[in-house]
């Protein structure tokens, strides 16, 4: 998979216009589950996407820079982590690099292992935090864009209101030119012993444990 050159501050950049969008819009919601919020703040970022004139990808499949490990589980291996991923959007532009977006509730998930490859690779990265405290690290590319919320128990229930103010944005900084062409060749790397394993005999079937 070929690296791409970007601005390294695009991400931030494109972090803040979303912001001004949302704001400009009055994107809110009330009274939404986890699942209906995510939703929510999907269908606004592909609208924002649209209105850039681009195209938006739900549930993108990308590759992991550095192959996973095979696992001992029970009967049988696994890989960690799987081959295959997805990301929440993927922004197809015309011109420019593809845009990586992933949204999420809390800080522990993929999104960080994901966005963070994606930026190695040149394409800007931007991370939607709508509810919870901040923790995780934000790595370098990748900007992330918090929409704070607030919840109600019994039902569990997330409301955001109308999006005003400066951007709550925090960017990872610029990727460092060393760290692409690493990555480079970790990816290189990656993709060939995806060809070596998609090449070796499949594995039997489930095996009953006694």
């Amino acid at each position: 998979m070929d690296l791409e050159p970007t601005a390294t501050d695009e991400a931030e950049t494109l972090a803040t216009a979303l912001h001004a969008y949302l704001s400009e819009s009055g994107f809110s919601f009330a009274g939404l589950t986890g699942k209906e919020a995510t939703q929510t703040i999907t269908r606004a970022v592909a609208g924002w996407a649209a209105a850039s004139g681009w195209k938006s990808r739900a549930e993108a499949p990308i590759r992991y820079i550095d192959p996973p490990r095979q696992m001992p589980g029970g009967c049988r291996t696994y890989w960690s982590p799987p081959w295959s991923a997805y990301l929440d959007l993927r922004l197809i532009r015309k011109a420019g690099p593809s845009i990586a977006v992933e949204i999420d509730r809390e800080d522990y998930s993929t999104a960080v292992d994901k966005l963070r490859d994606e930026a190695l690779r040149g394409r800007p990265s931007l991370w939607l935090r709508w509810h919870g405290a901040l923790r995780a690290e934000v790595p370098a590319g990748v900007a992330r864009l918090h929409l704070p919320t607030r919840s109600t128990r019994s039902p569990l229930r997330y409301t955001l209101a109308p999006v005003t103010g400066a951007a709550a944005v925090t960017f990872g900084g610029p990727v460092p030119p060393e760290a692409q062409e690493d990555a480079r060749r970790r990816d290189q790397q990656r993709m060939t012993e995806e060809k070596r394993i998609t090449a070796l005999p499949r594995q039997p079937g489930p095996i009953r444990c006694y």
